[in-house]
């Protein structure tokens, strides 16, 4: 059986000229991580090179004689090293490029060897040594090896203990974050402190996603300390 067609326009079914951008538009904004869609855009507009910055390479060392690998059976007095795992998700996940260090025990000789490795890092991230106790040696061998303290300890919980400072070689800076050697600590103050860093590093927007909600039970705090708690976020429809 035969059909007979519509009746065929001028311009019908063409894609003009123009159509998906015009000369001098802007087509993607400053401060954006480029997707593949992105990407594509550029190759589409014969872009075949753009200024970017690149993704900050982020050193990972772990303290502490405690310590040991996440496939062996902890013995009396260590634990698996947790944080270091979590530290190069963290970083993959706010677009840094994670360099594992390894673990350092508590003596000056081997700490100062492993600091100096991340120094050449963009950023170096230290979990543990931070606090106050014998063998918390970070801030000391950070100021024998000439990074700047910016400062030392917040009045938050958790993360009270956390350091930062920063040294620049050959015009280069690297930025130090001492994070507390326990993992909520030292998640909480990735979140808050690591991740815009990284994002600033790139050139990124970095909005925090903060949202509003109710508590469905009775909560008091104590303290007067900023306290960051885990919960569950549930969305209900009214």
């Amino acid at each position: 059986m035969l059909f007979r067609s519509k009746k065929i326009s001028a311009g019908q079914n063409i894609l003009r000229q123009a159509r998906c951008y015009a000369a001098g538009q802007l087509l993607i904004d400053a401060g954006k991580r480029l997707r593949a869609a992105d990407i594509g855009l550029l190759a589409e507009a014969g872009r075949s090179q753009i200024l970017v910055r690149p993704r900050p390479r982020v050193a990972i060392l772990c303290t502490g004689n405690e310590l040991v690998a996440v496939d062996e059976q902890p013995g009396p007095g260590q634990i698996r090293n947790s944080n270091g795992a979590m530290l190069e998700a963290l970083v993959e996940s706010a677009g840094g490029v994670p360099e594992s260090l390894g673990v350092a025990r508590d003596h000056p000789a081997d700490l100062e060897a492993a600091i100096r490795r991340g120094l050449d890092a963009d950023v170096l991230l230290l979990s543990g040594g931070v606090s106050a106790g014998v063998l918390d040696l970070v801030p000391r061998t950070l100021q024998q090896l000439g990074v700047r303290q910016i400062f030392h300890k917040i009045s938050m919980k958790p993360g009270k203990p956390l350091w930062f400072g920063s040294r620049t070689s050959a015009n280069t800076p690297t930025l130090v974050f001492g994070l507390p050697g326990n993992p909520v600590s030292s998640l909480v103050c990735f979140e808050l402190f690591v991740r815009p860093a990284l994002a600033q590093l790139m050139g990124l927007n970095f909005d925090p996603l903060c949202r509003t909600a109710a508590l469905s039970t009775d909560f008091q705090h104590r303290g007067d300390r900023p306290t960051y708690f885990p919960g569950y976020l549930e969305t209900r429809s009214e």
